[in-house]
């Protein structure tokens, strides 16, 4: 059985880039354009793991890590932001009881992802 894997961001083109940086990794994957549209897909697709960015119209990316952890309370997160240096961004993570490695800074590699991934315990997935 694949994993799922849920890529969240108001930015149709930074979903597609991830979306692709992670095609070959075998998750079977949906995508959301915005934190309410991730819970209404997350309700019925029932991902395993949320990439997501933190800074969106209508819900933010920590938000939405809440509502989904409400009902699916072992979901994994990785949040991404070009904000994510910030104080302000890294204590809000912190706050959420999330890894540290599991906050990425917006523009991010490849090799990145796949760390985050393997980290969050998708090793088998993720190619090398």
């Amino acid at each position: 059985m694949r994993a799922k894997l849920l890529i969240v961001d108001d930015e149709p083109a930074i979903v597609d880039v991830v979306q692709t940086m992670i095609s070959g990794f075998g998750f079977e994957i949906r995508v959301a354009y915005d934190g309410i549209q991730a819970i209404s897909v997350a309700k019925s697709f029932r991902p395993d793991c949320v990439v997501t960015g933190i800074m969106m119209p209508k819900m933010d990316g920590f938000e939405e890590a809440r509502e989904i952890l409400s009902f699916l309370p072992n979901c994994k997160f990785i949040l991404m932001s070009s904000n994510a240096r910030r104080q302000e961004v890294r204590d809000a993570h912190g706050a959420m009881g999330f890894d540290p490695k599991f906050l990425l800074e917006k523009p991010f590699s490849p090799a990145e992802i796949a760390s985050a991934l393997k980290l969050a315990g998708f090793a088998g997935l993720a190619r090398t």
